[in-house]
């Protein structure tokens, strides 16, 4: 398997479960850069956040935000759905139910987070028949266009970057990340993971959070 390109989460899989980000696991992303292997910061957040992160740990790879939403690569900022039906979708669940919105959604362009305690079940029977998929994660509650996922996220990337699925290895540890597992050859859920990522992935670390990502990147042989 030639690996070319890695597609690494960052909440609960770079940080740990107090969301403190491992300098370990930044050194070990900048030694497989090193290396020849481009690196690439896949995540649920902000853009403004995901960029800054890829800068500070010094990586030149494309950036995926908003769980797929938005691609990064250079001065270049593509945006794969609209915010249009999702704000509409937000906006019918508080006329009925108790919904916090994210501090964040001021600079979310293509999806609406809430606060990881609003009632999914519920949220989904009220938005019973829209076109939109929700979604929990660790740490927000998406709400999101049919299609929009980590996984078409990446699908843009490596069209920029001229790869193939084959070429490319994906990390992460909630059920968000499965999209993005399924389009890559190669695919590593930390020992934290959610059920549903560890069942999609083709590698289960021993070891959580970082720790499983320098892990997994040891088992394909990229360190």
């Amino acid at each position: 398997m030639d690996i070319k390109a890695i597609a690494v989460d960052i909440d609960g899989t770079l940080t740990d479960r107090n969301r403190v980000l491992s300098t370990r696991g930044m050194e070990a992303l900048r030694r497989v850069q090193d290396r020849g292997t481009i690196v690439c910061l896949v995540s649920g957040n902000v853009l403004p956040i995901a960029y800054a992160l890829s800068t500070y740990i010094g990586l030149d790879g494309p950036v995926v935000a908003e769980n797929g939403g938005i691609v990064c690569h250079g001065t270049e900022v593509i945006e794969l759905f609209d915010m249009e039906l999702p704000r509409k979708a937000l906006h019918r669940l508080q006329e009925e139910m108790e919904v916090k919105e994210l501090f964040t959604n001021r600079w979310r362009r293509t999806e609406v987070a809430v606060d990881n305690s609003a009632d999914l079940e519920r949220m989904r029977e009220l938005l019973e028949g829209w076109e939109l998929t929700i979604e929990r994660t660790g740490f927000a509650i998406h709400i999101m266009n049919v299609g929009h996922g980590k996984g078409a996220g990446v699908g843009r990337m490596a069209a920029i970057l001229g790869l193939g699925a084959g070429e490319m290895a994906a990390f992460g540890d909630s059920d968000n990340d499965t999209s993005m597992f399924r389009r890559c050859a190669a695919s590593v859920a930390v020992a934290n993971a959610s059920p549903a990522a560890k069942a999609a992935a083709s590698y289960v670390s021993r070891k959580e959070h970082a720790e499983g990502v320098i892990e997994g990147l040891e088992e394909l042989g990229l360190l």
